[in-house]
């Protein structure tokens, strides 16, 4: 994986970049040949209505556009979701062909069906916590040895 990041604020940066290598490790995408480009949008919400974005770009090169109006919990779950929706397009469950949309080689039109009964969402959906939450359990170890050693100090 080559890891593209397009964005200012380093402090949301290097968060955002560590969990994209902890969720690609544990999608078992981390050694697959693909580029990831990630860029920042405030505007996202207001254009998509929602909160992260990943797309296809061309072959091997996908995109993750993710808001820069949430806060740092969310921007966590949102990264996890749209890791999952990177780990489905990498492996071919997930493939767009022009205007057409191909979840597991099941032709799909989007926007006959509604966005909650896409079964990729489903799947991503599922996953996000699970992912979320190792990113919590490293914070908190982290957070624990931050207050063990301001207490010997």
């Amino acid at each position: 994986m080559n890891l593209c990041m397009e964005m200012r604020k380093s402090d949301r940066k290097m968060l955002i970049e560590a969990c994209i290598l902890l969720f690609a490790k544990e999608l078992k995408i981390d050694k697959n040949d693909f580029t990831l480009i990630v860029f920042s949008c405030k505007d996202i919400v207001k254009e998509h209505s929602a909160n992260g974005m990943a797309s296809p770009i061309i072959n091997k090169v996908y995109s993750m556009v993710l808001s820069s109006r949430i806060d740092c919990e969310k921007l966590i779950e949102v990264v996890a979701h749209e890791m999952v929706h990177i780990k489905q397009f990498v492996k071919g469950q997930l493939q767009r062909k022009g205007r057409q949309t191909f979840w597991m080689g099941k032709r799909y039109v989007r926007s006959k069906v509604n966005y909650y009964d896409h079964p990729w969402e489903h799947d991503a959906w599922s996953k996000e916590k699970f992912l979320s939450a190792k990113i919590y359990k490293i914070l908190s170890k982290e957070n624990e040895k931050f207050e063990r050693s301001q207490r010997k100090s």
